[in-house]
C-alpha cells in the first residue's frame, strides 16, 4: 500500500510512504491497517473501499487454487434417482 506524505511533498522521490503486507499476514489485519492509515489519518477517505478490493484482489491472488477431492452432492430427488440408476446399471 502506498501513501502520499505532506511533508515531503517537493520531494517526488521520498514522497511516498509504502507499507507491505505478506501472504501470511491476515486478511482483517491487513484490511484494519488500511483503514488506520488511510481515512482514520484524515487521508482521502473516498479511497476506503477501492483500496480494501484492491487489497481483497491481492490477497485472493495469493491463494493457491483448491482441488475439489470431494463428490458434488446431487440436490433434487430427479437427480439422486438417475445416478442411482446410473450406478445400478
Amino acid at each position: 500500500m502506498s501513501t502520499k506524505t505532506a511533508k515531503n511533498e517537493n520531494k517526488p522521490a521520498s514522497a511516498l510512504h509504502k507499507s507491505n503486507f505478506s501472504a501470511a499476514t491476515p486478511s482483517r489485519k491487513a484490511y484494519r491497517s488500511i483503514v488506520n492509515s488511510t481515512a482514520k489519518k484524515s487521508y482521502r477517505a473516498d479511497l476506503r473501499a477501492e483500496a480494501i478490493a484492491r487489497a481483497s484482489a491481492v490477497k485472493r491472488s495469493q491463494r493457491g487454487k483448491q482441488d475439489k477431492t470431494y463428490p458434488v452432492k446431487l440436490r433434487g430427488g430427479r437427480k439422486r434417482k438417475a445416478a442411482a440408476v446410473a450406478d445400478g446399471e
